[in-house]
Order: C-alpha cells, then sequence, then structure tokens
C-alpha cells in the first residue's frame, strides 16, 4: 500500500527520536564505566550517535516536508558533536589494538612503545566519557530532551506531507546522488597503491558524508509503499552502505595516525611508525575497493 511521505517522514522522525531518548540511559552507563570494566552496552554511543545522524538527515534532506522548531537541528549537532569526540576515542583505541595484533614479531622496543600509546588513548577515553556524562546532566541536554519528545508527539510536518511518498521525496534523494557524484571524483581517479598519493583525508571524508546522507535518506524513501520506487531505494542503500563502510575504514585508519603522529615522542616512535605503515596499507586497500565502487 503505497504512503504519504508524512506517513513515511513523521515514522522516520519518531523511530529515531525515540531511539535517542531510549539510548541516554545506555550512554551513561556507558560513559560511566571504568577502562577494561564489563560493557554491558558496548554500542552504546554508536547507536545513539548513529540516530542523532538519521533524524537530523532526515530534518535536513526532507526539508520540503519538515519544518522543526529553529534550533532543532542545532541541538542535534551539539550532541552528535558530544557523541563523536567519545566513540572516536573508542575507535582509536580499537583500531590500535587491532594494529597491534597485526604486526609481525614487534621488537621489545615496539612493544613497550604500543603500551605507552595506548595508556594515553585511555587518558583521552576517559576525557571524552567525562564530558558526555556532564553533557547529559547539562541544560543542554535537557532542552535536547525537550525537542525529542515534542519530534515524538508531533513530528514537524510541512502542507506537502499529504502527498505520495514515492514522487513528494524522491527528488530529495536523487540531489543527495548528485552530491555524491560531485565528491567522488578525486576518490574515484584514484588508481590504488602505487599509482601516486591517494586523496587528502579531508576529500575521502566530505565523499563518506555525502554517501552516508545519502543511505539515510534513501532509507526514508524505501517505505514509500511504491513497489518500483521502493526496490530502487533499497539499491541506494545497500550500494551506499558498502561505499560507506569503506571509507569509513578509511576515515579511521586517518583519524588514528594523526593521533599517533601527535603522540610520537622517542619511547613511541617506533611503535608509531609500525602502525603507520600497516595502517596506510589497510586504508590504501579500503580506498581501492570504494574507488572502483564509484567509477
Amino acid at each position: 500500500m503505497t504512503r504519504t511521505a508524512g506517513d513515511a517522514l513523521g515514522a522516520a522522525i519518531r523511530v529515531h527520536a525515540e531511539t535517542i531518548l531510549r539510548g541516554h540511559d545506555d550512554v551513561r552507563t556507558a560513559a560511566a564505566r571504568a577502562p577494561g570494566a564489563p560493557d554491558d552496552a558496548p554500542d552504546a554511543v554508536h547507536d545513539a550517535r548513529v540516530a542523532v545522524r538519521r533524524l537530523r538527515a532526515t530534518l535536513r534532506v526532507f526539508r520540503d516536508g519538515t519544518a522543526p522548531e529553529p534550533g532543532t537541528v542545532g541541538a542535534l549537532t551539539w550532541w552528535v558533536r558530544t557523541l563523536g569526540a567519545a566513540r572516536d576515542a573508542e575507535v582509536r583505541r580499537t583500531g590500535l589494538a587491532e594494529l597491534a595484533a597485526g604486526l609481525e614479531r614487534p621488537s621489545p622496543e615496539v612493544l613497550a612503545g604500543l603500551a605507552t600509546l595506548d595508556g594515553a588513548l585511555v587518558a583521552a577515553d576517559a576525557a571524552a566519557r567525562a564530558e558526555v556524562t556532564a553533557a547529559l546532566a547539562s541544560a543542554r541536554c535537557r532542552d535536547l530532551t525537550a525537542r525529542l519528545d515534542a519530534l515524538v508527539t508531533a513530528p514537524p510536518l510541512t502542507d506537502r506531507s499529504g502527498e505520495a511518498a514515492a514522487t513528494t521525496l524522491r527528488p530529495a534523494v536523487v540531489r543527495e546522488l548528485g552530491r555524491v557524484g560531485r565528491h567522488a571524483g578525486p576518490v574515484a581517479a584514484w588508481r590504488g597503491p602505487g599509482t601516486g598519493d591517494r586523496p587528502p583525508p579531508d576529500v575521502v571524508h566530505r565523499l563518506r558524508k555525502a554517501a552516508r546522507r545519502a543511505r539515510y535518506a534513501a532509507e526514508v524513501l524505501a517505505t514509500s509503499g511504491d513497489r518500483a520506487t521502493d526496490r530502487w531505494a533499497d539499491d541506494v542503500v545497500a550500494r551506499h552502505r558498502e561505499l560507506q563502510d569503506l571509507l569509513g575504514t578509511v576515515h579511521d585508519a586517518d583519524v588514528l595516525r594523526a593521533t599517533l603522529s601527535a603522540l610520537r615522542e622517542p619511547r613511541t616512535a617506533a611503535a608509531v611508525d609500525a602502525c603507520e605503515r600497516l595502517g596506510d596499507d589497510r586504508a590504501a586497500q579500503a580506498l581501492a575497493a570504494a574507488a572502483a565502487a564509484v567509477r
């Protein structure tokens, strides 16, 4: 059965807002956890951040069909950045552990350096989680919670909400695909390791963000109820999920590389060098696959 734009948008807004609200307790628990302690909600911060991004993308991409209160998108951006600092700290520690596990016969000097690096990342992780804990108790979070409650109760829809979802929402998804195409050129032009410098991290990151937004927009369109439209949107979702994952591997490697470079000192230099070599190789392989996907 075909749905209206209001049906599709209202359902997406409610689901994502409710997910964020329900996630507050798990995020609070995760933020308070001591390093190395058992984690009952290991993906709490990640899940909350994804829900915020999906909600923000829905409000931004489908701006003809939604009319959020002034300040709502800004409140979501504040929260996703706060969560992002904590999540990035988690990812850096995991990334370092994966690189350490992939090193072949590391020397005692490298092993000692890895321990020092991990200690620095543990401290950064604790600081980021403390910021999340403080943010949850802040007036800004109370304001965010009130805004989310309002979104759940009455999604902010425009007069176009009564039109068919398949025809009303598709142009916005096409627009996002055009954004992906505009950012894909430098990545598509790169022919892989040994063919020259790979595109700069900021170029790769912009493509990743565009792919993510296109995917989230297509997820909403895929609930239109029109069979042909839903199939087309599902294909967009699948292709951009794969691209997002590949570019995410590259982005995480680039962020970790920059972090380790900043932590370079005599005690850690050998470990940083070893991790950079392995990390760069893995990032290059993922980027080569992403380049092939956007050609």
